[in-house]
């Protein structure tokens, strides 16, 4: 982890302490704002991904999906393995891993010690933030894979393998939003690659989120924010589905508590008087900041469970 990185990871942390012990909330918003603007930028450096994808789809793969049809327990170098091809830029491969890993889950294959195991494997920084700052590099296939699994983790932790402590939720909510902070690759599908599709991923984390009972709200008002505000500052559009999620998971929160409707219409007042002080748009990121204000207010008033109160306060607006 660079130390720009390490500072923010720092800062980012202490709002998220503070937030919970309500020591601010009103500011909170615009302390993150300052914080996505503070996020460099890298030049493209090489990615070296698994380089034996099609041995491994013919030999290895073949096996353990075998294996698992006839419910034998695969050795530790198997599941060694399909971690490793999780950051192929190879579609098969990679989903095939994803898939191989997540049927481990459904079938009670694995104890809930591995599982926790698994969870610290995705979270470490080489493999969440792998090349995070350059544009457009091969390794958002690894950081994709990794919240897709971390997604899955989550998610069986809540439906019965109960592995997570109260300190690694708490840290996988600080990552995650880190990695919000960072994300500068917006693509979905990219080409005979497959799907990268960062934000939607990030976003099925969030939307997780709002499921489990053992948050408080500052947890939650920390996590919309941090979606918010890296969202509103994106150049580069969301096209593939991306609003529809966030919207999804925006409308999950706000109907829960007045709370977060008081806090989003806060947020969004805020942001449509930065949008309108945007008045010499005169390039395509610009024109970007704009459009995808509008696919997002659009996903969200075609939602018939967005709260009445937010939905008249978008239909009110103009930009």
């Amino acid at each position: 982890m660079t130390e720009s990185i390490a500072s923010l990871k720092e800062q980012l942390i202490e709002l998220h302490q503070r937030v919970d012990n309500a020591e601010i909330f009103q500011s909170l918003y615009q302390r993150i704002g300052e914080l996505v603007e503070k996020v460099p930028s890298q030049k493209r450096t090489s990615y070296e991904p698994p380089a034996d994808d099609q041995r491994y789809l013919k030999n290895e793969m073949s096996a353990i999906e075998l294996q698992m049809l006839e419910k034998e327990p695969l050795d530790q170098a198997q599941k060694n393995s399909l971690f490793y091809h999780l950051a192929s830029v190879d579609r098969s491969t990679r989903e095939g891993s994803r898939q191989a890993i997540n049927d481990l889950l459904g079938h009670e294959m694995v104890s809930a010690e591995e599982v926790a195991r698994w969870t610290d494997y995705v979270l470490q920084d080489d493999i969440l933030y792998a090349h995070v700052l350059e544009p457009k590099n091969q390794a958002v296939f690894m950081r994709a894979s990794a919240v897709n699994m971390l997604h899955s983790f989550l998610m069986a932790d809540r439906f019965g393998y109960f592995f997570l402590t109260e300190e690694k939720l708490q840290e996988v909510i600080d990552k995650i939003a880190l990695l919000v902070l960072l994300e500068k690759d917006t693509r979905g599908f990219i080409g005979r690659r497959g799907w990268a599709h960062m934000f939607f991923e990030l976003t099925n984390i969030f939307k997780e989120m709002t499921e489990r009972t053992d948050l408080l709200r500052g947890d939650h008002i920390f996590m919309m924010t941090v979606l918010v505000e890296r969202y509103r500052r994106l150049r580069t559009p969301l096209e593939m589905g991306e609003q529809n999620e966030i919207a999804e998971y925006l409308v999950s929160l706000l109907k829960r508590h007045r709370l977060y409707q008081d806090y989003f219409l806060m947020e969004l007042k805020d942001w449509r008087a930065w949008l309108k002080q945007q008045s010499d748009v005169d390039n395509e990121g610009d024109w970007h900041l704009f459009f995808n204000y509008q696919r997002l207010m659009t996903a969200l008033l075609v939602d018939k469970d967005l709260p009445p109160k937010v939905m008249a306060e978008i239909i009110e607006q103009e930009i």
